[in-house]
């Protein structure tokens, strides 16, 4: 089991804003509920406590209901500082997990916390079965302060380099083993090293000669200190949806980039849609215009990173020599035609399904593509057919096969008759 555990004890001074951080409203919801969601949504985690300031404990169970936090199971009081938090989670916890259960602990006021982030010191801290700390790379110029008083101290100064290479910037999420983590506090105590760090469990563990196991990290997962934090927030939660009014969604998906062939694409787009296909022209160079082979300006449906991928059932890639090398150099495009590959369907034309073999979707496959790219399909059987079907992919040889390549999409995802009453429409013979 992974529980996420949200540190909601603190009472936020530097804020100034007269209630603990963590409970204050950004566009009428509170920054603790902000941070909870991204841990509710996640797959990885099964529970959730928060171990918060006494005062608010009544409260957490007040947003459980109004947010709809299913995994949220726990409330529990919060310690004097960042460490005492923590030991108080882990005592709350002994009767309830086990001891190779994941603990996750994060600060009750760093909403910005991602998906990716979470599941990665989960997955880090199974593999190395004691700890994981999400950690990133030190990027600016730094230097060792004479006085440990703030920079802003007059008095203050520096004369002494540090190595920016050699600097790891901790943040939460902090994971660990539940055994382990027991463990550690049990001998801290005993010990009585617990009573010579900082408070916080990662001096603990230097102190104790742990070693600390990076996870992915990121800049932007800051945790809110300052006034000034709670304006970034608020600009990045109106980003957020303003995003997700933007969202479309369709059955599917064209994605268009720079240098494509217009024809395989638009008559492409005019078939499926005809056919009643929800299709989506979606550009992958950053804005809506995209210029074609023939340098005609086409606006896109959307950006392709506003599409929802989860509704779609085909991805298709048109042809064009310099558009399949702008397709080629999108992650996302990458990522996507490797995603549906698997579970969904995939399409290319001409010289698209080259990027297809490039993936190894195509492996052992029988397959088309233009004759002039030919050579890198490796791991396909090409044909020289004007369209080839097998499994999951559809491959078309060029700009002539285009109609024929919209009909075997319309036949795989509606039906035969669709495709006859179409070619009648459109006075298309055989």
């Amino acid at each position: 089991m992974n529980v996420a555990v949200i540190l909601a004890g603190g009472v936020g001074n530097r804020l100034g804003a007269g209630i603990p951080k963590q409970f204050v409203e950004i566009l009428g919801k509170p920054i603790l509920a902000y941070t909870i969601e991204p841990f509710e949504k996640h797959p990885d985690v099964d529970a959730i406590l928060v171990v918060c300031v006494k005062p608010y404990m009544d409260y957490i169970w007040e947003l459980k209901e109004k947010y709809g936090f299913n995994k949220l199971t726990w409330v529990t009081e919060g310690g004097d500082t960042f460490q005492g938090s923590v030991m108080n989670g882990v005592n709350f916890l002994k009767d309830k997990v086990s001891k190779d259960d994941t603990i996750v602990f994060h600060f009750g006021a760093s909403p910005f916390i991602t998906e990716d982030i979470i599941a990665d010191v989960i997955r880090v801290c199974k593999e190395k079965g004691t700890n994981a700390i999400s950690t990133t790379d030190y990027l600016l110029l730094s230097g060792e302060k004479k006085l440990t008083s703030s920079v802003l101290d007059p008095e203050n100064y520096t004369e002494k380099y540090i190595n920016r290479d050699t600097v790891a910037v901790m943040n939460t999420p902090h994971a660990f083993q539940y055994g382990f983590i027991e463990d550690l506090y049990k001998e801290a105590i005993e010990t009585g090293v617990i009573d010579t760090v900082e408070p916080h469990t990662t001096t603990l563990m230097y102190a104790m000669g742990k070693k600390i196991y990076f996870s992915k990290g990121s800049q932007t997962n800051i945790k809110i200190t300052t006034k000034e934090d709670l304006v970034l927030f608020e600009g990045y939660v109106l980003e957020q949806q303003r995003k997700s009014k933007d969202v479309v969604t369709g059955d599917v998906v064209v994605f268009l980039a720079d240098g494509f062939e217009e024809c395989e694409a638009l008559i492409v787009v005019d078939l499926l849609r005809r056919a009643g296909l929800k299709t989506i022209m979606a550009s992958v160079m950053g804005r809506r215009d995209v210029k074609s082979s023939r340098e005609i300006l086409i606006q896109a449906d959307c950006l392709a990173e506003n599409v929802d991928y989860d509704k779609a059932q085909m991805i298709v890639l048109p042809g064009g020599r310099l558009g399949t090398e702008n397709l080629s150099v999108s992650e996302l495009v990458k990522e996507k035609c490797l995603e549906f590959a698997k579970d969904k369907k995939v399409a290319a034309i001409c010289a698209a399904p080259s990027l297809l073999a490039s993936l190894g979707i195509l492996e052992g496959k029988k397959a088309t593509v233009h004759p002039d790219f030919a050579s890198k399909m490796n791991g396909a059987e090409v044909m020289n057919e004007p369209v080839v079907s097998d499994g999951n992919t559809i491959t078309g040889q060029g700009l002539g096969a285009t109609i024929p390549f919209a009909f075997k999409i319309i036949k795989t995802l509606v039906d035969e008759e669709t495709v006859e009453k179409i070619k009648k429409a459109i006075c298309y013979k055989n």
